[in-house]
């Protein structure tokens, strides 16, 4: 299948003039869709290709920087705004290559590797940048759902247990399979919680239809703060120990 789908791909672009990583991404996607073939952005991007495509338009922001300074050091309004509409182009596909790296393809939440290279000063020591409160989800009996409903009633109880955490003001990550983590910064204890328990109660009032059936959804959570230089295994362990008694108590 895979085979098909490049082979349609290559048609695509070979009609275009300039192809970007991203560019190839979006066509890939979109026949794989159409062939009701799931793909993650691993799937499509090889590390290399965005990490070339992210030094080529740093050199380009740098060139653009250099020209925008000569067309005001010379009163060139032309250039000057030919180099302003360049770089707007150029923000455009930072933009979206930033989303490849960094988004949750089915949530469209932020993904682990966005944790890491925000959240860790080090990573052998581990260390937290900034301060503030990480809360831990997990769904309960997700497995139970996707062998009792299928995959794709997961993925939709997924997006939109994903979408109620956003509401939250939160920056919420896709840590697993079921497992989100919530960062909060600079909110009370009580404030925090009084957010996720308006979400569970939510939950709790409405239910998901697949056919003739339906179902609830509901999940567990556990909270820890965190300081400027807080061990981020130390501070998950101790929101997954909380998760832990929490779900022990609801059963």
């Amino acid at each position: 299948m895979h085979k098909q789908i490049t082979a349609k791909t290559k048609q695509e672009i070979g009609l275009m003039e300039i192809v970007f990583p991203v560019d190839y991404g979006k066509i890939y996607s979109s026949i794989a869709q159409q062939q009701n073939v799931k793909l993650s952005s691993e799937n499509i991007f090889a590390r290399e290709m965005l990490n070339d495509e992210i030094i080529h338009h740093i050199v380009s922001l740098t060139e653009y920087s250099e020209q925008a300074l000569d067309a005001m050091l010379t009163n060139n309004a032309a250039k000057l705004k030919a180099v302003i509409e360049e770089t707007k182009k150029l923000k455009h596909h930072i933009d979206e290559l930033e989303s490849l790296v960094y988004e949750d393809s089915l949530t469209k939440s932020y993904n682990r590797k966005w944790f890491d290279d925000n959240y860790r000063l080090d990573n052998d020591k581990l260390l937290i940048r900034g301060s503030g409160t990480i809360v831990l989800i997990d769904l309960n009996s997700f497995k139970v759902i996707n062998d009792s409903y299928g995959h794709i009633a997961g993925d939709k109880v997924l997006t939109y247990i994903a979408l109620k955490l956003k509401n939250s003001g939160a920056r919420v990550v896709r840590y697993g399979g079921d497992e989100f983590l919530l960062i909060f910064d600079n909110q009370s204890t009580i404030h925090i919680k009084t957010k996720i328990e308006s979400i569970l109660s939510h939950l709790d009032k409405s239910s998901f239809k697949i056919d003739n059936y339906s179902f609830k959804v509901s999940f567990s959570y556990g909270m820890a703060p965190f300081t400027e230089g807080s061990n981020v295994e130390e501070v998950i362990t101790t929101a997954d120990k909380a998760m832990y008694l929490f779900k022990k108590g609801t059963k």
